[in-house]
């Protein structure tokens, strides 16, 4: 059974680079089947955790996102390891 994927990319900016980053990635999976959400222009924690609180309603969540403040970024992973939900720093 295929199971499909909760895609959020999540930028502090437009999103175009975490965009195309995603695109390359998505490619060289051919069987690879997900929703994607984007989140654009994400600069507060109040922000991150209602993404965070969206994604853990979901089945098969993963974030990805591109955010240059260290502590915000920092503040994304730890908060989602508290809700168990993959995330990945694309910077």
């Amino acid at each position: 059974m295929r199971h499909k994927y909760q895609i959020s990319l999540i930028s502090d900016s437009t999103g175009e680079t975490l965009d195309r980053i995603f695109l390359a990635l998505k490619s060289q999976f051919s069987n690879f089947d997900c929703e994607k959400k984007e989140y654009v222009f994400t600069r507060t924690e109040r922000q991150i955790d209602k993404i965070i609180e969206e994604n853990a309603k979901k089945k098969n969540s993963i974030i990805l996102y591109t955010i240059v403040e260290t502590k915000l970024a920092k503040y994304i992973s730890h908060k989602c390891d508290q809700k168990q939900i993959p995330c990945f720093s694309i910077l």
